[in-house]
């Protein structure tokens, strides 16, 4: 009979273990599910959906997408096992600094054998549309570009171009930088733009950067045209960086939310837990209401950048974005709380994004006033005393200093030389005294003009 006590009251103990682990899970899951649907109302208030199905582009005809055409899928969608591009292309001389006319006329001989292929994307980005087929179901399998490819072809093309400037062509190089340019639209994703990647707009950043970069060679040198200033006027006035990083903060969050929801949980421990048996056991034991909660932790840190963007007015507020990277710092160091280790480790750095997004914005917008200003030197023989000078002749609108909305500075130096600058990071008008991105605290942004 004790035996029989024993193990009644050994059951009754079990079943209560039972019961109370039972309510225990209800309650977490239920609390999770409340609070991830709370989150999305309030975000959906705000015109912010985190359904991933919102992001998923729409089909669009073959006929009008550039990556239908010959060649395109297999160049530019990472993963394609057709004829790749990017192998044929790589040569030591693609971004080292070439300085002679006798360098520059053996690189454009080497690479005149690519020209076919240059010809061939030129055909296909005159498609209005750039959708990669694949499944989208998934964020973490979503069909995304070759970024190899796209740095490569952009490099060699930015390479052609300075060559043809440096001997004199300009006429020449203008057809490689608008090249460059149009192939942003492959990375932009058109006519949705979505989803956009954080990778995607940020290598679509680095392409503006080197875009812009191979003009200002030209503008130093004094070696474009009116003819080629003009266009390339309203090629950089087309440059819009910004709506694309505010994009991918919101793709960003409806994927890491999608995953997080559809994965199982040991992925996300892997980079942090040494011995993966332990990452199974947590899961077993995880209620999926901590998940609904981590949900909601990373939706609500990765959309935190946004209120640093005022897109309507095209400017972006630094302070603003530093007060959300400090948080997000805060809460990733401490995120030992299960309802914050996911989404501590899901959150990507984005630290340095917004700072080189409207660092090489800005270099756009400086670019492209210069380009009025080289046009009014042509025409008059000097710069002018002030920028509205430049209206509406040589250029139509005057592009303002995305930090802060204002005008940017401009004044005439010495021996009919001038200094354009934007204000930068700091918000802080420091006279003109050159800043950099890698210091960001101190000085402006400037043209750098010989």
């Amino acid at each position: 009979m004790p035996q029989v006590k024993t193990l009644k009251k050994t059951l009754l103990g079990f079943a209560v273990l039972v019961i109370l682990a039972a309510l225990f899970y209800a309650e977490e899951d239920l609390r999770g599910w409340h609070a991830w649907n709370k989150c999305k109302r309030e975000l959906k208030a705000k015109g912010i959906v985190l359904d991933w199905n919102a992001y998923i582009p729409p089909p669009v005809p073959d006929d009008q997408n550039f990556f239908a055409a010959p060649k395109m899928a297999d160049w530019f969608i990472k993963g394609h096992h057709g004829d790749q591009l990017q192998d044929p292309l790589k040569n030591p001389d693609t971004t080292s600094e070439i300085k002679t006319e006798s360098a520059a006329r053996n690189y454009l001989t080497w690479s005149d054998q690519f020209r076919t292929n240059f010809d061939l994307i030129r055909e296909a980005l005159k498609r209005p549309y750039a959708r990669m087929d694949g499944d989208y179901s998934k964020p973490y399998e979503q069909p995304i570009p070759n970024f190899v490819t796209v740095r490569i072809v952009a490099q060699t093309l930015a390479q052609r171009a300075k060559c043809d400037l440096l001997l004199g062509q300009p006429e020449h190089a203008l057809p490689e930088l608008t090249l460059m340019h149009d192939m942003c639209r492959l990375l932009e994703g058109p006519p949705s733009g979505k989803p956009m990647t954080l990778v995607s707009a940020m290598v679509n950043v680095a392409v503006t950067g080197l875009y812009v970069d191979t003009i200002a060679v030209g503008l130093k040198s004094h070696a474009w045209q009116e003819a080629q200033l003009t266009a390339l006027q309203y090629q950089l006035a087309e440059i819009k960086l910004a709506p694309f990083l505010f994009e991918a903060f919101l793709d960003e969050s409806a994927s890491i939310s999608r995953t997080v929801q559809i994965s199982w949980i040991p992925k996300f421990f892997d980079n942090s837990v040494k011995a993966k048996w332990t990452t199974k056991v947590v899961w077993w034991f995880w209620p999926r209401g901590w998940t609904y909660q981590n949900m909601v932790n990373a939706a609500t840190l990765e959309l935190k950048p946004l209120d640093s963007f005022d897109l309507e007015n095209d400017i972006v507020a630094p302070r603003k974005f530093e007060k959300a990277g400090r948080e997000v710092e805060r809460y990733v160091s401490h995120a030992t709380f299960p309802f914050k280790i996911i989404a501590a480790i899901a959150i990507p750095n984005f630290t340095k994004a917004e700072q080189t997004m409207a660092y090489n914005q800005t270099l756009a917008n400086e670019a492209q006033v210069v380009c009025a200003l080289e046009r009014y030197r042509l025409a008059s023989g000097y710069y002018p005393a002030t920028l509205d000078a430049l209206l509406p002749r040589f250029i139509e609108e005057l592009p303002h200093d995305l930090i802060g909305g204002e005008q940017l500075h401009y004044r005439h130096t010495y021996a009919g030389k001038f200094l354009l600058y934007s204000v930068g990071w700091n918000e802080r008008d420091d006279d003109g005294q050159p800043g950099t991105l890698a210091d960001v605290k101190h000085g402006d942004w400037v043209w750098s003009y010989p």
